[in-house]
């Protein structure tokens, strides 16, 4: 019964620990425009473990999805973070945004970034 304790202890405080990840990392996305492809990634930290997570905003246009990434930071490793890459190939070069934001796991947008940041 003790040893029951301590498990169900120490899971609640990774996924707290987890959780406060999320919310004290730095959200700006990393672009990288490389204007012969006119594609760009955009890079975000991502704990899929903790429930929360990344998804494109309606109000992006002018872009499609070329693909969606994670890395973990300890590959094998229950629970690890890392980082999303979300690549975009854009379609209308005068006209383009992208908005990513951050959903917890009872639907709420608790953090946001853009391609303008």
């Amino acid at each position: 019964m003790e040893i029951n304790i301590i498990f169900v202890s120490l899971l609640v405080l990774a996924l707290m620990a987890g959780i406060n990840s999320i919310s004290a990392q730095d959200v700006n996305a990393n672009i990288n425009d490389t204007e012969a492809d006119y594609s760009f990634t955009m890079a975000v930290p991502y704990n899929a473990g903790t429930g929360y997570h990344w998804e494109i905003s309606p109000e992006s246009h002018g872009v499609e999805v070329i693909s969606i990434n994670f890395v973990e930071d300890y590959p094998g490793t229950l629970g690890s973070s890392g980082t999303g890459y979300f690549n975009f190939h854009v379609i209308d070069n005068d006209d383009y945004y992208v908005k990513l934001v951050l959903i917890s796991p009872n639907g709420d947008i608790v953090s946001e970034t853009d391609s303008n940041s």
